[in-house]
């Protein structure tokens, strides 16, 4: 009998096909398990708790809600605890990126610059009223009160204002306290010869914003995580990463950290502002981690939700999949109406290969509602190419879903660089008239109030 001779190389590759294929499948299987083990649980928790008369259920509440969607780890590398997630393997990744290849062309390619800029314009920050609403935390009783207050702006004190630089990188001011979340300033995300490259290029440098206090890393994909920013930062900055985020760091030799795993919460030192408890909370989010094929799923992924008083304020969603239940429970667990979701509504097609792992920006409007947040923005699109939707695709769905949903002044697409000021003052919906609602232009058209 005549048998096809199979080389050493190819005995070797075959078995390094085989074992890898293997370990997918065990990893589904394994995460479908305790998928089911959970959602069972959680049914007979919940059930328990809502049947206990005269209890609040607080701590069960937590207990449940924590339990069915709490980090998860097979094989020693975090998976995605989520019923609608589908495991992502080699096979996928590497034929994805060739058919986007072709899908691409057939969307529309990306104009030259000059063109670009006429529908992508770039602003610059307005770099004054950001940097007094840091001189006013820090000195605020050195100054008057005429100064603590912009004309037609919000009191510093019932001031966030919001800069998207790009991606989903934005600078965030609430009293006062500066965040960054996702930093990303570099104009390639891998190397200049390898790309991918900006489209729109980051309206200012690291270098150019008021000092950070925190900033916030939902996972460390090189578009939501760069690495010469890092470099640039180091420990000059409290960072807020995800479970297995820190040892990166610190092989970097960055220590100042706080990392968090999903359900964790932290009360952050403001030294200039004492009056009032900021916290942070790190959220689920269904996304996968990794900057090489080595490294994939060894630290977690998150969202994070920033709280002022025990009341949610600010939620960066990070990058993720749409979970038909989970925006419910953080709202839950957290205070519903939060005053700003910033949500990722690009890089979705093709649907069968992101959508567990992105949302497009119909399931925007979806966590919205779901968070019954007061304001939506989407970001995470027109920066770089990295799926094959046009790339004008996301703003424009967002303002046409905006417009049929009636929901123009509250859920929006912001420019790249200009400065967005909102009240986040508990009274803020009584004191607007109900004809004056909307997006207005102040200090020159370099901030916009958004009512």
């Amino acid at each position: 009998m005549w048998v096809l001779p199979i080389s050493l190389k190819a005995k070797i590759g075959l078995g390094l096909l085989a074992t890898y294929t293997s370990y997918a499948a065990y990893v589904s299987y394994a995460a479908n398990v305790e998928i089911t083990r959970r959602g069972k649980r959680f049914q007979e928790s919940k059930a328990s708790s809502l049947a206990e008369e005269g209890s609040c259920c607080d701590h069960g509440h937590d207990d449940y809600i924590k339990d069915k969607y709490s980090s998860l780890t097979i094989a020693g590398r975090f998976e995605n605890p989520f019923e609608e997630y589908r495991i992502q393997t080699l096979f996928e990744f590497f034929l994805s990126r060739v058919l986007e290849l072709f899908e691409g062309k057939s969307r529309g390619d990306v104009p030259a610059t000059e063109t670009l800029r006429e529908v992508l314009p770039v602003f610059t920050p307005d770099f004054e009223l950001l940097q007094q609403s840091s001189l006013l935390l820090n000195n605020y009783h050195t100054f008057s009160d005429s100064l603590s207050n912009v004309v037609g702006l919000p009191d510093f004190k019932d001031r966030m204002t919001v800069t998207w630089l790009g991606q989903s990188c934005s600078f965030i001011q609430i009293s006062g306290v500066n965040f960054l979340t996702d930093p990303i300033f570099s104009n390639h995300l891998i190397a200049p010869v390898i790309g991918p490259k900006r489209i729109t290029p980051s309206p200012c440098e690291y270098k150019d914003l008021p000092k950070p206090d925190f900033i916030l890393v939902s996972h460390n994909h090189p578009d939501h995580l760069d690495m010469g920013t890092v470099n640039e930062v180091k420990n000059s900055v409290t960072w807020v990463v995800p479970s297995g985020l820190r040892r990166v760091l610190a092989a970097r030799g960055i220590h100042n950290t706080i990392e968090l795993d999903w359900w964790e919460k932290v009360q952050i030192d403001v030294p200039s502002d004492k009056n009032n408890v900021y916290e942070i909370a790190c959220t689920p989010a269904m996304h996968w981690s990794g900057r090489t094929l080595l490294d994939s799923n060894q630290s977690l992924w998150c969202s994070f939700l920033v709280l002022k008083n025990g009341k949610p304020i600010f939620f960066h969603c990070g990058d993720t999949g749409y979970v038909h239940d989970l925006f419910k429970m953080i709202s839950e667990k957290y205070g519903e109406g939060v005053k700003l979701a910033m949500l990722p509504c690009g890089q979705y097609c093709p649907q069968w290969h992101q959508k567990p792992r992105h949302i497009s920006p119909e399931e925007c409007f979806k966590i919205h509602d779901d968070l019954k947040a007061k304001k939506m923005i989407g970001v995470h699109w027109g920066t770089f190419v990295l799926s094959s939707e046009f790339y004008l695709e996301p703003k424009l769905k967002i303002e046409s879903l905006a417009k049929d949903l009636g929901k123009e002044d509250d859920c929006f697409i912001p420019q790249f660089g200009q400065t967005y000021v909102f009240d986040i003052n508990d009274n803020d919906e009584a004191r607007i008239n109900e004809n004056d609602k909307g997006q207005v232009t102040v200090r020159d058209g370099k901030s916009i109030l958004v009512k």
